[in-house]
């Protein structure tokens, strides 16, 4: 009988430590606020600097933002993909469309991972990366990424917005690149 006790004690203080631990993870768990700091910091250099026109300290803060993120939450981090796809839209303005192909390639996949896989967010990354495909002339590859782009503004936003529309008039103007011949029946 004495045995059977101990064991029960021992499942009750078990239990309460595992409690406990779980309660206690939110303090545990590691303070961001510095590094949402410095992003948000960096973020106000970045619109400064592109107000002044200043590009390379544009693109030098777009940069450093994008490694903070990666050093505070993680480089599958939510925050890691923001200031991925905002230095790749740098990237774009910039017409280096390559580069910034590849991050919004890596932002796609941490958003798919994290965010609604149908949620406007993910139409807004979708149609940057079929902007950056189109400036590459890649116009089979912008047009499919776009259409899902305006699959979900479709069902979110519906087909009189302003947004769904442009990104209707943007996949035809690349079918009309993509595909020249093409009679429309």
């Amino acid at each position: 009988m004495m045995m059977k006790k101990c064991r029960y004690i021992s499942m009750l203080t078990l239990s309460a430590l595992i409690c406990l631990t779980a309660q206690a993870e939110p303090v545990l768990a590691k303070d961001h606020s510095a590094g949402a700091a410095k992003i948000q910091a960096l973020n106000d250099q970045l619109v400064a600097a592109n107000e002044a026109r200043d590009l390379p300290a544009a693109l030098q803060a777009a940069e450093k933002a994008v490694q903070v993120a990666k050093e505070e939450y993680g480089k599958d981090s939510l925050e890691a993909a923001d200031t991925m796809n905002n230095l790749a839209n740098l990237y774009l303005y910039l017409k280096r469309a390559s580069e910034a192909e590849q991050l919004y390639k890596l932002a796609v996949l941490i958003d798919l991972k994290k965010l609604d896989k149908e949620g406007v967010e993910m139409a807004a990354i979708y149609f940057n990366l079929g902007v950056a495909y189109a400036m590459q002339k890649k116009y089979t590859a912008a047009i499919d990424i776009l259409n899902k782009a305006l699959n979900i503004r479709l069902k979110k936003i519906g087909p009189d917005s302003a947004e769904t529309k442009n990104v209707e008039q943007m996949i035809e103007e690349l079918k009309k690149l993509a595909y020249p011949n093409e009679v429309k029946i």
